[in-house]
């Protein structure tokens, strides 16, 4: 399932391939990308940073 709640913010849950709990982080100049995985669930914030 993906939520765009803004042009700049997207959700996407999704069922994770395993039921490690883990949160990973992601950068760069206009995107920004956390996961977090726990039970069976990942879900993922994309955030889109503009000019």
């Amino acid at each position: 399932m993906t939520l765009t709640l803004t042009p700049s913010l997207t959700i996407r849950i999704r069922r994770a391939a395993d039921q490690a709990a883990r949160m990973i982080r992601a950068q760069s100049s206009h995107l920004s990308i956390t996961s977090l995985s726990f039970l069976n669930l990942e879900v993922m914030v994309f955030r889109y940073r503009g000019r």
